[in-house]
C-alpha cells in the first residue's frame, strides 16, 4: 500500500526543487521507492518552460488525507510555492495520485488525481516504479497521450 506523490517545477533549478520537495517530504513519510525525473513540455497553459517530473511512492501515513494534503499546501509555500496563474509557472507542485488503490473525493483532494491518466510525464515515470503493477490492477493506465514526456537528458528529446 502507497501514497503515490508527484512533484515538478518548472522555475528556477528545476532539478534542485525537485530534490529539494523529495527530502522534505521523506521528513514526513517513509520514501519507499523513486522514478527517474522526467522532462515534458507545459501542458494546459503553454508560454512557460518545460517541466521536470518525478513520482515518489511512500508508505501509507498514520494521518488523514486531509491533513496530508494540507501539509503538501504548507511545503509547497515553503518552497516557494506562488499561485499567481492557473496551472501557470511553478517553482514545485506537489500532487496526490494515489493513495493505495482508493478513491478520494474531497473539495481539496481528489484521488486518484483527475487528469494522471492524459499525462505522460505522469504516467511514464510511473510505470517504472514496482507500485505500478500494485495499481494497474485496479486502474487502467493508457499507453498514448496527447502529450510527450521523456526521461531527463535523454538524446531523444
Amino acid at each position: 500500500m502507497s501514497l503515490v506523490i508527484s512533484t515538478g517545477s518548472n522555475l528556477g533549478n528545476r532539478e534542485s526543487n525537485l530534490l529539494a520537495a523529495k527530502s522534505e517530504l521523506s521528513d514526513i513519510f517513509k520514501l519507499i521507492e523513486e522514478s527517474p525525473i522526467y522532462e515534458s513540455p507545459a501542458v494546459d497553459y503553454l508560454n512557460q518552460p518545460d517541466f521536470l517530473n518525478q513520482i515518489l511512492a511512500f508508505e501509507i501515513p498514520e494521518q488523514k488525507p486531509e491533513e496530508v494534503i494540507e501539509s503538501i499546501l504548507k511545503l509547497e509555500l515553503s518552497l516557494g510555492r506562488k499561485r499567481e496563474i492557473d496551472k501557470g509557472p511553478r517553482t514545485i507542485d506537489i500532487d496526490i495520485l494515489f493513495w493505495d488503490q482508493e478513491t478520494i473525493d474531497l473539495p481539496q483532494l481528489q484521488v486518484p488525481h483527475p487528469r494522471l491518466f492524459e499525462r505522460s510525464f505522469i504516467v511514464l515515470p510511473l510505470k517504472e516504479l514496482q507500485v505500478f503493477d500494485y495499481l494497474s490492477k485496479a486502474f487502467n493506465f493508457p499507453d498514448q497521450f496527447p502529450n510527450q514526456a521523456w526521461p531527463l537528458n535523454s538524446p531523444s528529446k
